[in-house]
């Protein structure tokens, strides 16, 4: 997405979830220094020039932490078990954060991994040690795990934020909100040839998805701004019209498009 298309849907965002854009600003220009002075982490630039190739022209099998996750992702693997464990498959493999968890207990590496640090990092770690490529993402509430995190990552990392990327603040703005459609809006950008989405269900709240793929509850308060996050990240998807964005459950477009 271009970023002057982005900003008036991120402007809204914050007037409706009450973020301070000054604390995103800091925690972007945080995780841009911290990722500079990272010497394990491989140059952003080698790393853009592995996603295109991995992503353009296929199937992007998105993997969200929604309550059905779980029953959608064994019913993929009956299908493509043995397609998704080979090194020439022909789809890619992207896991919104926690989800990370479930397709590795299920002994799946994903391709990428889009996360704001929220998930289990040792998941995310074993994944980065097996060559997925990691997108962080910066916003004003995840500055600790930034700060504990950062120092851990090695291998394929890129810095991301929802701010209009400054020049020289060695992040990208792909567009998105969350990780699940921040993934999405990945995928549209490197060139995948259709979207599907599993564990996406934007009518109830999923528990968060811990190490190991086991669950543990959300506070009530917790609920309650994941359902709004996820309103936004639905409205957000139909933004994407090229692939098409599809249901994998109900194996229908997500959206009607023209």
């Amino acid at each position: 997405m271009e970023i002057d298309r982005w900003i008036p849907y991120y402007e809204a965002i914050c007037s409706d979830l009450k973020l301070d854009v000054n604390r995103d600003m800091e925690a972007s220009r945080l995780l841009a220094d911290m990722l500079k002075d990272n010497r394990k982490v491989i140059p952003r630039d080698s790393v853009m020039d592995e996603v295109g190739p991995l992503v353009s022209g296929r199937s992007a099998y998105i993997f969200g932490a929604g309550p059905d996750l779980e029953e959608e992702l064994e019913q993929a693997l009956i299908e493509k078990a043995d397609e998704w464990a080979s090194p020439s498959k022909n789809d890619v493999l992207i896991a919104a954060d926690g989800a990370t968890s479930a397709l590795m207990a299920r002994s799946i590496r994903p391709d990428l991994i889009v996360s704001d640090l929220d998930g289990d990092l040792e998941d995310q770690l074993a994944c980065l040690g097996s060559g997925s490529i990691m997108f962080v993402h910066a916003h004003g509430d995840n500055m600790l795990r930034i700060r504990e995190a950062v120092p851990r990552l090695f291998g394929k990392v890129v810095g991301t934020t929802q701010l209009d990327p400054m020049r020289g603040a060695f992040l990208y703005n792909f567009g998105g909100f969350s990780d699940g459609d921040r993934s999405a809006f990945i995928a549209e950008h490197f060139g995948a040839s259709q979207i599907i989405l599993l564990g996406f269900n934007f009518n109830e709240v999923g528990d968060k998805i811990s190490g190991g793929g086991s669950r543990s509850p959300l506070t009530p308060d917790q609920e309650r701004l994941k359902f709004r996050k996820m309103t936004w990240a639905f409205a957000l998807l139909g933004l994407i019209t090229r692939p098409q964005v599809r249901s994998f459950s109900q194996n229908l477009p997500l959206f009607a498009g023209p």
